[in-house]
């Protein structure tokens, strides 16, 4: 390879209602500081998504690790003959791999891994290189330490106009040097993202829509043996910072230090998924403990649109109070405006199926807006769930690993997203600090209660127990799990909103909701 200063960019990249990557725990390093013709030598645990693919005898290409199964490289990483009418076998992904020269690097020692099958894109052109993309499917289970861990794949395809606009990128290899050698040690440069038309010169061919032509017009670039690499970027998530691959080295001049072509790897984004959830469905469905899986339903993906476990609570025929669904027998709500008897209702899904209440549990701790505003209402029949009633997610009752991994969740959740009444149903909120929340009326905010800002929205109100919620996906299931349940707060946009935090009171739920 033939590098510059780490670059970093800022993309609108929270996303609500669907997922954002591939791989939840990815793109991040112990460190962030940059060390490939031209290029530096890049700092031993930087880029711990690094695959070696290589046969038992040669150095073939670069790779990136992007779940626990699989490898992303280029496709024609996979050709034996320059038409590609042979394809390798003995494909061996070498990762946490640093110094090619040493069998131990200063940190960590390197895992093999035999690829047990490959998937190149059917649409793969060995003449011009379109559709150069391959997944290399590993024998055996990758575990994920500091040495080896996977990047981010953006899969929400709406984020592809962001990141079309991002000028610079971070590339990655082992490939040859000024020197014409193979480096041993990994190298990165900065790749600047130059004008189609500059490539199409160079390479006397039209790029396609599914490439990137990059550069840098200082004898920095990739070059062989740097193909099937990644092109990344850092993208901002919530507070931290997360390497997102955006392209594989595809090809380039000859001579490198010029200009080169590289996947787009946002515009194979059905590709990757599709073939990581054909080949390996338990990649992406990990097993997860709920207290009612019946959550999840990847047969109705619009559930988590259409918010099937909203529940509206009735006194006679008077709406008093929102609610949540969260098993075919029970439901959460605040306490403040339900009474502990009287001729309740419950009304589920978009006919409003009526189910009459038998008991009201609030929590015993309640006495004001104060705290403990939650309660519990168990309903006389059980709940026929179908498209339109379905309870939402939440962590088993009697596994607090599973409990600890939802409130961590939430916690580290800057935004999250309120469903409320009125023409708009459900908008995003932000987290506000609860120390500096309510202090112009000498309101302290528990650690039991959430602060959000006041939804910024004149179609959508708030009301006592609007479930607030962030999103959960779970292979094709696109779900929700309950975080709070709206306590009190103003209709006023500059305003913050205070909710009773759920997962704070599970085992109190779980007494109940076991009897």
């Amino acid at each position: 390879m033939t590098t510059a200063a780490v670059w970093i960019i800022f993309v609108g990249l929270v996303s609500h209602g669907s997922p954002l990557f591939l791989e939840e725990d990815c793109g991040i390093t112990n460190e962030l500081v940059a060390k490939i013709n031209h290029g530096k030598a890049a700092g031993i645990l930087q880029n711990p998504w690094m695959a070696l693919i290589k046969t038992q005898e040669d150095f073939i290409c670069g790779g990136t690790i992007i779940t626990k199964r699989f490898v992303l490289t280029a496709a024609h990483c996979l050709c034996e003959t320059q038409d590609c009418s042979t394809t390798r076998t003995g494909l061996i992904a070498r990762l946490g791999e640093y110094n090619r020269s040493s069998e131990i690097d200063f940190a960590h020692t390197y895992e093999d891994f035999p690829v047990e099958q490959y998937y190149k894109h059917k649409g793969f052109r060995m003449k011009n290189h379109l559709n150069d993309i391959a997944l290399l499917k590993l024998q055996g289970t990758i575990e994920y330490k500091r040495q080896i861990r996977p990047i981010c794949i953006l899969v929400d395809s709406r984020k592809k106009s962001d990141v079309d606009r991002i000028p610079m990128f971070t590339a990655v290899g082992w490939g040859y040097t000024e020197k014409g050698n193979l480096s041993d040690v990994l190298q990165t440069v900065n790749i600047n993202r130059i004008p189609k038309a500059d490539c199409n010169k160079i390479f006397w061919d039209n790029m396609g829509d599914t490439q990137i032509c990059g550069g840098t017009g200082t004898g920095k670039d990739t070059c062989k043996g740097d193909s099937g690499g990644p092109l990344y970027s850092n993208a901002l998530y919530g507070d931290t910072w997360r390497r997102t691959q955006l392209g594989i080295i595809s090809y380039g001049a000859d001579r490198c230090g010029g200009i080169g072509v590289y996947t787009d790897v946002m515009s194979f984004v059905d590709f990757i998924v599709q073939t990581v959830m054909e080949h390996d469905i338990t990649v992406l469905v990990p097993k997860i403990k709920l207290l009612d899986a019946g959550c999840l339903d990847s047969e109705t993906p619009s559930g988590a649109a259409t918010f099937p476990w909203l529940a509206e609570i009735y006194l006679d025929s008077f709406l008093i109070n929102y609610g949540t669904l969260i098993t075919d027998r029970f439901m959460l709500t605040t306490a403040q405006l339900v009474p502990s008897d009287g001729p309740l209702q419950v009304r589920l899904g978009g006919d409003k199926v009526a189910y009459k209440v038998k008991a009201v549990h609030k929590h015993p701790d309640f006495v004001s807006l104060s705290e403990n505003d939650i309660a519990v209402i168990e309903l006389e029949h059980k709940v026929n769930y179908t498209a339109q009633i379905k309870p939402i997610c939440l962590p088993s009752l009697t596994n607090k690993m599973e409990q600890e991994k939802f409130q961590k969740r939430a916690n580290l959740a800057k935004n999250l997203r309120v469903v409320g009444w009125g023409r708009k149903t459900s908008t995003s909120v932000q987290r506000v600090d609860s120390n500096k929340c309510y202090k112009v009326d000498h309101q302290d905010i528990g650690s039991k209660q959430i602060c959000v800002a006041h939804p910024n929205s004149n179609t959508l109100n708030v009301g006592s127990g609007s479930p607030l919620v962030k999103p959960l996906d779970h292979g094709k299931s696109k779900a929700f799990t309950l975080v709070g349940l709206a306590s009190f707060g103003r209709r006023e946009f500059v305003s913050q909103d205070v909710y009773t935090n759920v997962l704070s009171y599970l085992d109190w739920i779980g007494a109940l909701v076991k009897q």
